[in-house]
This record gives C-alpha cells, structure tokens and sequence, in this order.
C-alpha cells in the first residue's frame, strides 16, 4: 500500500527576503524529516491572487461557448 502526506503551509511574505527566510526555515524542518523519509521533498509555489470573475459583476455580458462537437454556422 502506498500513501501520500501532504502538508499545506500557506505563507505572507512582504519581499523575497522574507520569502528567503521561511523557505530556508522550511528546508530546515525538511532536513530533520529525511531522516525517517528519505524520499520526502519540499516544494514551494508562489501563488497569486485570482482575478475577479467577471460573470458575478453586474450586467457583465455572460460568454457562452458552443458545446464541444456543435456545429458554428455564420448567420448574416
């Protein structure tokens, strides 16, 4: 049986220095986890704020998208 454990930590950092300091205390917390888990890893993303969606604005125009295998025709 396999198994995957996943931690979440979601993190502010003001600046890439900051953002330095808490990978680098996280690698520290990695290192001490190697020694039961040799295959465990650390990865880091940055992540972004979604844009609004434009569907939940007031009298934004709803853009439908043909379903997949309809035929488009052009009506003049």
């Amino acid at each position: 049986m396999q198994l995957r454990a996943q931690i979440i930590v979601d993190i502010s950092a003001s600046d890439f220095v900051q953002a330095a300091d808490h990978q680098s205390r996280l690698t520290g917390f990695v290192q001490e986890l190697k020694n039961h888990y040799p295959e465990v890893q650390l990865v880091i993303r940055e992540r972004r704020d979604r844009k609004p969606d434009p569907s939940g604005l007031p009298n934004a125009p709803v853009l439908k998208r043909p379903a997949i295998g309809a035929r488009q025709a052009k009506i003049e």
